[in-house]
């Protein structure tokens, strides 16, 4: 793990049909991405399939781990990065003491959607 700079947010439009977000980060003069398409898509009701709500969750929680209230301030902010086969799967706080994983996040979230649904109801 690494400390990483978050160069820019990137929001778009996926398929013409989810909204998805990425960070942009450098780690030792070498580009990451961070979330996009491959990680989540959020669609009319939130989600691609789990209907979670993906794009917020990701905004919010990437503005958690870097302390700030603002979308803006994320850009130059300095973030631990967890690489894994070239590809970054989690950052943190510099401490390292809080960690977020999307792919973990959002399986956990859908899981518990699908606990709460009740039986009576399918």
């Amino acid at each position: 793990m690494e400390i990483g700079t978050i160069k820019a947010l990137h929001v778009f439009i996926h398929e013409e049909q989810y909204v998805t977000a990425e960070l942009e980060l450098n780690l030792k003069g070498v580009n990451y991405s961070f979330g996009g398409p491959n990680t989540f898509r959020s669609g009319l009701h939130g989600g691609a399939s789990c209907d979670a709500p993906c794009i917020g969750r990701f905004l919010f929680r990437c503005m958690e781990i870097c302390g700030v209230d603002n979308l803006d301030l994320l850009k130059s902010h300095k973030v631990l990065v967890h690489v894994e086969n070239e590809q970054v799967i989690a950052i943190a706080n510099v401490a390292g003491d809080r960690w977020f994983n999307p792919k973990l996040e959002f399986k956990e979230m859908k899981l518990e959607k699908a606990s709460s649904i009740h039986p009576n109801f399918i």
